[in-house]
């Protein structure tokens, strides 16, 4: 995919590309009731004629991953109705960019987060630059990191870890101080293979 625009016309490209090749994938879908359900929202935006994704740096207060870079999103409630209401909700929460500001592009896969969650990712677009406003009790910070880095996994490391007899690989990312790993860096990488490469 061409990964650099040079008027918003390219981005709209861009973004009719990636819902496409979402839409006609089979999406990987993981069903464990001991799992509990949640959702992250990928918000890519055209930042300097390239596409970034909007990532936050959690607070050392939350309940899990503290102080950890993630996708906004969190656990689905049961008035949400579906994944994706949880995700434009706990977007909307998280860092204060409501549901009619984001283009919904599509769904990408479900990961299993070690924090006992069945995590399922939904991909959307926000205009860059955007207004936010961030719980403070939840998010420390946010920042855009462009999304070249995982479509060509350009991590600083990679290690191996097994886990419930299973070995996966962690990849490390570091990005203005920031360093992007875990399931975050995970989807990021996958999504960059899976989906934006040619």
């Amino acid at each position: 995919m061409k990964m650099f625009f040079e008027s918003e016309a390219d981005f709209s490209s861009f973004k009719k590309e990636l819902s496409l090749r979402l839409a006609s994938r089979q999406i990987r879908n993981i069903h464990d009731p001991a799992l509990r359900e949640a959702a992250v929202m990928m918000l890519l935006m055209n930042k300097e004629g390239a596409p970034h994704v909007l990532l936050t740096k959690r607070t050392e207060t939350v309940a899990t991953h503290k102080g950890q870079v993630a996708l906004p999103g969190g656990g689905v409630d049961v008035h949400d109705g579906d994944s994706l209401a949880a995700a434009f909700r706990e977007t909307e929460e998280e860092i204060g960019i409501a549901r009619n500001k984001i283009e919904y592009l599509g769904r990408f896969d479900d990961y299993i987060s070690i924090a006992g969650f069945r995590v399922a990712c939904h991909v959307g677009a926000v205009e860059y630059p955007y207004s936010c406003a961030l719980s403070r009790d939840e998010i420390e910070s946010c920042f855009e990191a462009p999304l070249a880095i995982f479509v060509n996994a350009a991590y600083d490391r990679c290690e191996l870890v097994k886990w419930q007899g299973n070995e996966y690989r962690v990849y490390f990312y570091h990005y203005q101080g920031y360093e992007i790993w875990g399931m975050t860096a995970r989807i990021l990488t996958d999504f960059g293979e899976v989906i934006c490469r040619d």
